[in-house]
């Protein structure tokens, strides 16, 4: 009965999002809109008001780019994917339908689910749209504005499903200088937590994605081949990870992160990154997720590497998480590896990527039942059409830990197994 409801919600806003596109690229032509150059099946300009698909892919993804958005918006500014004066529109639906089993009941370690979407038996099939997103990318001569707000089916303790999640103003110009100061509502560029597979994040963005609900500042450098970010964060307990030990407000927490691409000839290049983060929520003796108040808390940052190695058609990518000091929580640091690579080629003639990822996160001494989570998936994605993507996944799941009372929760035996299809249409 719910992938019933699922398949008719999904078709019904499939149909007006192709709708809307179909009619958008009619009125185009229609009005005699131009389209930018190499970008003819993406994007048309008309006057005040434009769209680009290849811009709206990178920035509404949350599988790349995670934290760094605000650069891929001003290099767009500098290559013409967005033009000065305009106002950019793109959009995101997103729906899957995803059958899980596990060996033991109720027990589903699956990490971009919470534990209340999950049946009490031993497996379940259903549907849901995950997201539909919309935002608005404003320029001028100086200043790049950014506003997205989302539907989400996934929402945490006082969060609501529609949000403004994002809303940041860029001061900067590529073409004037390699600089950029930039204050608002964003994930904080701390890591990479890129993930190869369609739909399901790592244990590194599991465990370690930063995202801010107050304002932050960010200080930035961005040359051809070198990023360089500073944020400074409030004292407040943000979405996911960030958190102080005393949340009064001020100003004392912060993030720095670096990433430098080089050439290594025939078409290879590498990307090294680095981060540190000052401020996380694994500060208490309260093994929650997120902690509120607990005894003996005191600051415990973290500490982020990653590589990637790049061909014209394979990526393959390395990245380990940790924190500075052990959680209290657990008496034990939190860790996290990633490695996964990808290979882009086709499927039934259409282009497709094909990808691994295997990741594994660590917060307990060895033997407990706390101690360790492994994913591994299979993915595949396929480009049916220029702005429609259809995704498949096959993930295999050991242990389980949730980050609430991990202690109490935790069951090294866990063993689970999902399939996730699913349908992303973007313009």
């Amino acid at each position: 009965m719910t992938v019933s409801i699922f398949k008719g919600a999904a078709q019904a806003a499939l149909a007006v999002m192709l709708c809307a596109g179909l009619a958008g690229q009619s009125l185009a032509q229609g009005a005699g809109v131009t389209e930018s150059a190499g970008q003819s099946r993406a994007s048309w300009h008309g006057g005040l008001l434009a769209t680009s698909l290849a811009y709206s892919e990178t920035m509404l993804d949350r599988q790349s780019h995670v934290t760094d958005k605000i650069a891929v918006a001003l290099r767009a500014r500098q290559s013409g994917l967005l033009g000065i004066n305009q106002l950019t529109f793109g959009g995101r639906v997103l729906g899957t339908v995803i059958h899980e089993s596990t060996n033991t009941p109720g027990k589903f370690p699956i990490l971009s689910r919470l534990p209340p979407t999950h049946t009490s038996g031993t497996s379940d099939s259903y549907g849901v749209i995950n997201d539909i997103t919309l935002n608005v990318t404003a320029t001028t001569p100086l200043l790049t504005a950014f506003v997205q707000g989302e539907y989400t089916e996934v929402e945490y303790p006082g969060q609501n499903e529609i949000q403004l999640r994002k809303a940041w103003l860029a001061i900067g110009d590529l073409d004037r200088a390699p600089f950029y100061l930039a204050v608002g509502r964003k994930t904080v560029n701390f890591g990479s937590f890129e993930s190869y597979a369609p739909f399901s994040h790592t244990h590194n963005a599991h465990y370690f994605w930063a995202q801010t609900k107050d304002p932050l500042i960010e200080i930035g450098y961005l040359s051809e081949r070198t990023d360089v970010a500073l944020s400074i964060i409030r004292n407040h307990r943000g979405n996911r990870v960030i958190s102080s030990p005393s949340n009064d407000g001020s100003f004392t927490n912060y993030a720095v992160n670096a990433a430098h691409r080089m050439s290594l000839g025939n078409g290879m290049q590498l990307r090294l990154g680095a981060g540190y983060l000052r401020g996380t929520i694994y500060d208490s003796r309260i093994a929650h997720h997120p902690p509120g108040i607990g005894v003996d808390r005191g600051w415990n940052g973290a500490w982020d590497v990653n590589a990637t190695l790049s061909g014209a058609r394979f990526d393959l990518m390395a990245e380990f998480t940790q924190t500075t000091d052990r959680w209290p929580a657990t008496d034990h640091k939190v860790s996290a590896l990633t490695l996964q690579g990808r290979y882009r080629g086709a499927f039934l003639g259409r282009p497709a990527t094909y990808s691994l990822s295997a990741s594994h996160g660590n917060q307990g001494g060895s033997g407990t039942e706390w101690e360790s989570m492994t994913q591994v998936i299979l993915g595949l994605e396929v480009d049916v059409a220029p702005n429609v993507t259809l995704g498949a996944e096959y993930m295999f799941n050991d242990g389980f830990v949730p980050l609430i009372m991990p202690t109490v929760t935790g069951d090294a035996s866990v063993q689970s197994h999902s399939v996730i299809l699913g349908a992303r249409l973007t313009f």
